[in-house]
């Protein structure tokens, strides 16, 4: 097995500009940096990661506590994090807390006792309490993940009032004016700025009445096929619906199916997230595309920053786009 010494010779520098090299944390000219990364690849060398964190007191390990792991859209969240900390050399272990905030209590309690060099939170609740007292205590690094908070902690968000505003506003613009909102828990802020997108877009239109078919407090696939069900048992329909979150809108799909409802045809849809199986559903659907991409990097190096020792907080809002597919139909 090759040794850090090893890479060194081929590479005819020292060992510890191969350390600089491969830690990416301080600087090296680009012509050594390539020798160097010319001489790991033909060496095969991997570097001991457990000597290498007990020698700097790290484990190049990261915690991401997620609500829900039978979402579709925390997964992809997921994924996005892990592949860019694997590009800065850390692992992340995933935490999965059930939609249960006292289980990701419990969790962050867990991981005070285990050597986790920084957290990644997308906190189940708006009360971050637990989190503050985590890093105090602990002083390990924690950001939150789409989530908005005023207290003093990191947190990287997605735009949500902006989205609500982007969605609704674009079923408006089709001609619908009898638009169905389906919103999820208004304790949690991220559903809250969500709605007041929507609000501002219809009375933006002069729609004063968009509590007519709005639908509150549906967080699954279930509770979104059941309320579609009972909203379309009234004579006076909604000729469009947003639904919050992708999730809802594969719910109220399977209503209007069931109910002999074409789709664009007698209702047009829109809906948040751009999950990845929103591109096959039947009509795809047009929906609020949020960059998970540039989340999972800005979130990643915020932490890293952290961990490196820039103590200052930071709060960044990313907007998304409107991926058009073919779920709304203009009226005439």
């Amino acid at each position: 097995m090759s040794t850090i010494k090893d890479v060194a010779q081929l590479a005819g520098v020292s060992t510890s500009t191969v350390s600089r090299t491969l830690s990416q944390r301080m600087f090296v000219q680009e012509e050594t940096r390539l020798k160097v990364l010319k001489a790991v690849e033909e060496l095969g060398y991997r570097p001991n990661i457990l000597a290498k964190g007990l020698k700097e007191g790290r484990t190049y390990t990261i915690a991401f506590l997620i609500p829900d792991i039978n979402s579709l859209f925390y997964p992809e969240v997921m994924k996005c994090i892990e592949r860019y900390a694997s590009e800065k050399g850390y692992s992340t272990i995933l935490c999965n807390n059930n939609e249960d905030i006292e289980k990701e209590r419990q969790t962050l309690d867990m991981l005070a006792s285990r050597r986790i060099d920084g957290v990644l939170c997308m906190s189940v609740e708006d009360d971050i309490s637990h989190c503050l007292r985590f890093q105090e205590e602990t002083k390990i690094p924690l950001v939150l993940v789409n989530r908005d908070v005023h207290e003093d902690i990191s947190c990287i968000s997605f735009d949500n009032e902006y989205g609500g505003y982007l969605m609704t506003k674009t079923l408006l613009e089709q001609g619908h004016t009898k638009i169905s909102g389906m919103f999820g828990d208004f304790n949690r802020k991220r559903f809250r700025d969500r709605y007041l997108g929507f609000k501002r877009a219809m009375k933006e239109f002069g729609i004063q009445d968009y509590k007519r078919y709005s639908i509150y407090d549906v967080n699954n696939v279930e509770e979104a096929y059941r309320r579609t069900i009972e909203l379309l048992e009234y004579s006076d329909r909604p000729t469009a619906f947003f639904a919050s979150m992708d999730m809802l809108a594969i719910g109220a799909y399977q209503a209007f199916y069931k109910k002999g409802i074409a789709i664009p045809e007698e209702i047009s849809v829109s809906g948040f997230d751009n999950i990845y199986m929103t591109h096959y559903m039947m009509p795809p659907l047009t929906t609020y595309a949020v960059p998970l991409d540039i989340m999972g990097q800005k979130c990643v190096d915020t932490l890293l920053a952290q961990m490196n020792g820039k103590k200052k907080v930071v709060k960044e809002t990313i907007r998304g786009h409107l991926m058009e597919r073919s779920s709304i139909k203009r009226l005439h």
